[in-house]
């Protein structure tokens, strides 16, 4: 569920504008990695309905049909780079109504690859960043028929060439979140998620965004190269706002809320106490929200603690070899904050996971046996491995490239799938296999290694003891 979609509408609707929404998640694509998941073990299954999505063929059929029904002025799109895909392939397949809407794209992958966004022959314009001031002058100026070329954000295409204007400073905390979002477009789907083997209403908030450390992985560093100088990147939600917009989420039925600050724990401790008084009194609700090891003290965990709800507090471990932590990810950190952060944890009896990555470039099979060790130690709740992707605009995609780990040109992956680097120590093979038995190698004893490696090295001819494996995970010894 994108929020950006309901802000935007929400400002076209206060503007007077008529607005519809073409949602892609509910037709029957590719397997997502949340599948791929409890595939593995590393998530509990759940059924997933999957009877009840569209026929992928149906998809640009099916927009098309929408798009002559409105006959929109603009056809504006939100994508991440692996939705960029997704909007190449529809826009190939598509009937645009005639006169054509003006296309706009924005989200991440307009804002770390805009050259390869706007080189797209039926895409108008698009914007970079930050899209609400943007988007409300647009509107604004197409209605009274006013010429859009120089709409700060926006790269517009023009009769003599391509406009690229100036960023705007970054918004406010006030700003950001004036504009409550619109729900309307939303139906039950959008907000049933899996949790643990069920399916449970989830609402999504926001207490703070931006992050504030700077890991070569992450496109944060891309986003803060690209608006440097442009004001605050980490901003703090003002509380009243936080409190309407999960008063909002409790009217639509939540079961469950999950906070999207990148980490949580770096707000103010004054402002953490306030939301945890508040949060135990009044919401009581199942709270999931993640946040980095080495912002994990005592005083932390013990407000979120003492809220007396189930918690999930997630923590990005990566890698549980220093080598790869500071020399590649650029995370300067030690293994016993590590290790310091998740016994706190435990002391205050809250349920934990621990996000690592494995496919690093220049990583070892010894190194990825490191992590397993060191979460075989931490002993989380639950944990997940992805696959490194060097994605458009992050540091560590420049290194691949200039040491000839990729040609630059590759598309798009999800986190479960194969890795895309050459000329490592270990191949795509070894790496997908290493995903697939992680949850074996961190949650079984050592006992069953030589039989987990029999699945990790020959998946195809052991599917059937890789599957009792995986179920004898999940017994309750082994958690």
């Amino acid at each position: 569920m994108a929020l950006a979609v309901g802000t935007l509408s929400a400002i076209a609707r206060e503007l007077g504008c008529a607005v519809g929404y073409f949602e892609t998640s509910f037709y029957d694509k590719s397997r997502t990695a949340t599948e791929d998941r409890e595939e593995t073990g590393e998530f509990r299954p759940v059924d997933r309905r999957k009877e009840a999505l569209l026929p992928y063929g149906r998809m640009a059929e099916d927009l098309s049909v929408q798009l002559a029904a409105l006959r929109p002025d603009i056809l504006a799109v939100t994508a991440n780079s692996l939705e960029f895909e997704l909007f190449r392939e529809l826009m190939e397949a598509v009937r645009l109504p005639e006169p054509r809407p003006l296309v706009i794209v924005g989200g991440v992958h307009a804002t770390i690859d805009p050259e390869e966004v706007i080189g797209h022959p039926l895409v108008d314009a698009l914007c970079v960043g930050e899209g609400e001031a943007a988007w409300r002058e647009l509107l604004q100026r197409m209605s009274a028929g006013q010429d859009i070329a120089d709409i700060g954000n926006l790269w517009v295409k023009t009769p003599g060439g391509l406009r690229k204007n100036p960023l705007r400073p970054l918004m406010t905390s006030e700003e950001l979140w004036a504009t409550p979002v619109d729900y309307g477009f939303y139906d039950e789907r959008h907000l049933m998620k899996p949790f643990d083997g069920k399916m449970c209403h989830r609402g999504l908030i926001e207490l703070s965004r931006g992050c504030p450390f700077n890991c070569h992985y992450c496109v944060n560093s891309a986003f803060k190269a690209i608006f440097r100088g442009q004001g605050k990147f980490f901003r703090v939600r003002p509380f009243e706002n936080m409190q309407q917009g999960v008063r909002t989420l409790l009217g639509l039925g939540a079961e469950m809320l999950q906070l999207q600050d990148e980490c949580f724990f770096s707000v103010r401790q004054d402002l953490l106490a306030r939301f945890c008084d508040w949060y135990g009194r009044e919401v009581r609700l199942p709270l999931l929200l993640q946040t980095r090891p080495e912002s994990v003290t005592e005083d932390k965990v013990r407000l979120v603690a003492q809220m007396g709800v189930p918690v999930q507090v997630s923590l990005g471990v990566e890698s549980g070899s220093l080598r790869i932590l500071k020399e590649i990810c650029n995370r300067h950190m030690s293994l016993d904050s590590i290790r310091g952060a998740f016994a706190l944890l435990h002391k205050y009896q809250l349920r934990s996971n621990a996000y690592t990555m494995c496919g690093f470039p220049t990583e070892t099979r010894t190194e990825v046996f490191e992590t397993i060790r060191l979460i075989r130690e931490i002993k989380p709740t639950v944990s997940i491995m992805s696959v490194f992707y060097p994605f458009k605009g992050v540091p560590l995609r420049q290194y691949c490239v200039e040491r000839g780990y990729i040609r630059g040109d590759e598309k798009a992956r999800t986190f479960t799938d194969e890795s895309i680097l050459q000329n490592q120590p270990m191949g795509a093979d070894e790496i997908k296999g290493l995903r697939r038995t992680y949850r074996l190698y961190t949650k079984l004893p050592e006992s069953y290694f030589p039989e987990i490696e029999r699945c990790e090295r020959g998946f195809a001819a052991n599917r059937e003891l890789y599957q009792r494996l995986v179920e004898l995970s999940w017994s309750p010894e082994f958690n």
